[in-house]
């Protein structure tokens, strides 16, 4: 790779994904580059859907946040190609996209996300906004008082599944205003509630759920639903007229990439891929266990110093921990949790903080530290669909 240059051009980044990891990426390199490198996006769709946002949209609570790649690559003085990444050819540095085309890199940046999958046969998958319809549908059966039990149940392998939460407090809370009658249950394999961030997050998260009425069935990984039952794998069945999930992720295969059995593709702390040159991955497409969009933006980051500082831009040292950061919405009042793991996803002694945000409410759900700020701004100042 070209270093110590400042001429525009010198260093051609290419950067594979349309979502959160990949524009913060491009913001981290514009930020920190500036014109030592010209940008190339490469996205198979044309908009950024702010997933995070769907299980609001389903409660009529938040609008559709949609933002047009294009405008956003010419903000940030990139060129934008449509299109989905078919291979790479690490000695060639070059990626082969749909419709035959090639593009040359000296750095490649891969963030092209995971793929949604069913987890839990009979159950109704809650994906994003593709199933707020969906979701919509089993409301309506509540508010008709059609539901004796509502199950939402967080599948084995990996997720996310801090959504999870937020739909089974949404819909306790929408139970109780219309008076259904409806019991909602919230069944996980994890011990405790989002025990990821650790014991004192659980106890204020078992506050929440309690608040709500939602009962938690803990160490109970469910296996599937039928005849109006929830089979879990090690207790007896559980009664449940529907039963939703999220679901599980894998990675599509990308010619010339190694990846793990599921698709996920291994790097190191940096975010380099093993075993090629000047090639780097993040977010969920990476071997890194926990799958959160705030995290993703962290690699993100990580790969663009990583960069940055390789052409002679003058970076600072970023922290060697990740911080998981999340704001639980569906309670009286939102919880911020907060953790800190290291480059494998383990969690690093005595740094969990929990806390609620202060004065008026941000319902934000990605803390990127270029993104949040850009998107926002986006929103106020540059023309966005929504």
């Amino acid at each position: 790779m070209p270093s110590g240059s400042s001429t525009r051009g010198d260093v051609r980044v290419v950067i594979a994904g349309g979502g959160v990891a990949a524009l913060e990426a491009a913001l981290a390199l514009r930020a920190l580059a500036g014109s030592r490198v010209d940008i190339a996006l490469v996205s198979a769709d044309s908009e950024l859907t702010f997933r995070p946002a769907a299980a609001f949209e389903a409660f009529g609570q938040a609008a559709r946040q949609r933002y047009d790649l294009s405008a956003i690559a010419r903000d940030l003085g990139a060129s934008l190609h449509v299109g989905r990444l078919e291979a790479v050819g690490s000695r060639a540095r070059s990626v082969r996209l749909s419709l035959g085309v090639r593009l040359e890199y000296d750095a490649l940046i891969l963030a092209t996300g995971a793929r949604a999958t069913s987890s839990i046969p009979g159950a109704l998958t809650f994906r994003d906004q593709r199933d707020v319809p969906m979701l919509r549908r089993v409301l309506r059966e509540l508010e008709a008082g059609e539901l004796s039990r509502l199950v939402f149940a967080v599948p084995s392998g990996i997720t996310w599944t801090l959504p999870l939460y937020e739909l089974a407090l949404l819909t306790a809370a929408r139970a109780e205003s219309c008076a259904a009658g409806t019991e909602v249950v919230l069944v996980s394999p994890e011990h405790r509630p989002l025990e990821v961030f650790g014991n004192e997050a659980s106890r204020l998260v078992e506050d929440v759920l309690a608040q709500r009425d939602v009962r938690f069935v803990g160490d109970s990984p469910a296996t599937s639903w039928s005849d109006a039952k929830l089979t879990l794998q090690s207790d007896a069945p559980i009664d449940a007229d529907r039963v939703i999930t999220v679901p599980q992720l894998r990675v599509n295969r990308i010619g010339g990439i190694p990846a793990s059995w599921w698709g996920f593709v291994p790097t190191d702390s940096f975010g380099h891929v093993e075993g090629l040159s000047d090639v780097y991955a993040a977010g969920d497409m990476t071997t890194y266990p926990i799958k959160q969009g705030g995290l993703a933006t962290q690699q993100a980051d990580r790969v663009a110093h990583t960069i940055a500082a390789a052409i002679g831009a003058p970076v600072k040292a970023l922290r060697p921990s990740h911080v998981l950061r999340a704001r639980l919405l569906g309670g009286e009042r939102p919880l911020l949790l907060r953790t800190e793991l290291d480059w494998q996803g383990r969690p690093v002694g005595g740094t969990v903080e929990v806390g609620e945000p202060d004065g008026e409410v941000d319902s934000s759900k990605v803390f990127g530290r270029y993104l949040t700020p850009y998107l926002q701004g986006f929103e106020q100042g540059t023309p966005a669909t929504a």
